[in-house]
């Protein structure tokens, strides 16, 4: 077992190799189950990689879980999301237009297969950045159930959720409610009002002690857009 930990103000903590074969918890209180690898991926703590999940260069928000099996590549995740079992991305693209033929040989270089040329003339991944740092970007408060593909490319908005089984092919807008092959929207979580209203509050982005503070006002929706318009302009 080995550690190659980078510390920035504490947190957010990088974790450049671990491999487990236990459960595991550190003072930053990130917890890795069984099996579960986290490479090159950033955590800003309180989180939890379950049985199995495998995050690679990844940025994983504070307080989000990662359940069973699911293999994250590139994904940048925001605070309090949860990530159900078997979820993947880092599809690889193949074109659907215009080229003849969908085989890599065509529009890519390799020594590894037989390739037609000798620069690449189709990305095989998309960016959500121009660093190409990442191909997906998910939100915080985004609930994803188990067996969900993103492709890559794909943003998904604070407070959406998503149905199991769905295959994520274009951005899902903030609180909205999709699934199916390929996911569509099913409905949207609050009222515009209430999503406009949450969007400005940015909850997620409060610290420990503000959320403790009025913790009692997440059971109802109106309840908290009501007592916090006393708070926040």
């Amino acid at each position: 077992m080995s550690y190659n930990i980078f510390i920035k103000k504490l947190i957010p903590l990088k974790i450049r190799n671990i491999r487990h074969r236990f459960y595991h918890k550190n003072k930053y209180d990130i917890v890795l189950h069984k099996n579960a690898i986290p490479y090159n991926t950033v955590f800003e703590g309180k989180n939890i990689l379950r049985q199995g999940a495998k995050l690679i260069d990844c940025y994983c928000g504070f307080g989000t879980t990662v359940s069973e099996n699911t293999k994250l590549n590139k994904a940048k995740i925001g605070k309090y999301s949860s990530i159900g079992q078997n979820v993947k991305n880092s599809v690889t693209m193949h074109p659907s237009r215009r080229f003849v033929s969908t085989y890599p040989g065509f529009y890519l270089p390799s020594d590894k297969k037989i390739s037609f040329t000798n620069k690449t003339l189709f990305e095989k991944h998309k960016y959500i950045d121009d660093k190409k740092k990442y191909f997906i970007k998910i939100g915080s408060d985004v609930w994803i159930g188990n067996d969900v593909t993103i492709f890559d490319g794909v943003k998904i908005g604070d407070g959406a959720i998503i149905g199991t089984g769905a295959i994520v092919t274009k951005d899902v807008l903030p609180f909205a409610i999709v699934g199916g092959i390929p996911a569509k929207l099913i409905r949207y979580r609050f009222t515009q009002e209430q999503i406009i209203f949450l969007q400005k509050s940015k909850w997620w982005e409060k610290d420990i002690s503000w959320i403790n503070k009025h913790s009692n006002l997440f059971t109802d929706i109106q309840s908290f857009i009501d007592q916090l318009k006393l708070i926040i302009p």
